[in-house]
């Protein structure tokens, strides 16, 4: 099944089992908080799991990067549209973040991708879903990547989610960033707006150095 008749499929599923007016606008985001989306996938491949795939692993500094507004002419908006997390981290600096590549993806090569943040969000609402709903069903992997905790730089586990081993692990196997529009601020620069994230999300190792009692 291409990617194309699975979204076809999904719309159509949708449009079938929720009345809607005729012009209100179908959402990603309305798939994911206003109809059973676990349900119509069971439906759409017969309550298997779904092939698994390689999940890439990304440093925090590389994931930054992307944290941002597009900037380079062959970079994309995240395909949430108006509906990208970054346009409600700050009222007043609203804007639509860039597309997430994974190491190896390419703009020629892949279909439109979410921003982090968005990749964020929506990995941390399944997250939830698959671990405390009774009819959670193994959907395949569910994050795009993964990231690297209690590492000097990188994240800290109080900022990250890490499926429990009683969990379906197979559908998350690493950490993935936990999303909450508080962490995040707006700079400016050169022009360009860049979301920043809390300094306390980063891992530290204590300092070896004894505190002077004076």
């Amino acid at each position: 099944m291409s990617l194309n008749d699975l979204c076809n499929n999904i719309c159509q599923t949708i449009l079938d089992s929720k009345s809607k007016e005729a012009d209100e606008t179908l959402t990603f985001e309305t798939v994911l908080s206003n109809v059973p989306y676990q349900k119509i996938l069971e439906n759409l491949f017969g309550g298997g799991a779904m092939p698994e795939c390689a999940v890439p692993v990304v440093t925090k500094a590389f994931e930054e990067s992307f944290m941002r507004e597009c900037i380079y002419q062959n970079e994309r908006k995240c395909v949430m549209g108006n509906e990208c997390e970054c346009r409600f981290v700050d009222k007043d600096n609203q804007f639509t973040g860039v597309e997430f590549l994974v190491p190896g993806q390419s703009v020629s090569e892949c279909t439109p991708q979410m921003c982090v943040l968005c990749s964020r969000k929506h990995t941390q609402k399944m997250y939830y879903d698959m671990l405390f709903r009774p009819t959670v069903i193994h959907i395949g992997t569910i994050q795009r990547y993964g990231v690297l905790c209690s590492v000097e730089g990188e994240y800290s586990v109080d900022y990250a989610l890490i499926m429990p081993p009683h969990g379906p692990v197979q559908c998350m196997p690493y950490p993935n960033p936990v999303h909450s529009r508080n962490n995040y601020s707006i700079r400016i620069h050169s022009a360009h707006r860049y979301i920043v994230q809390r300094s306390e999300v980063a891992f530290r190792l204590p300092s070896l150095i004894p505190q002077s009692s004076a």
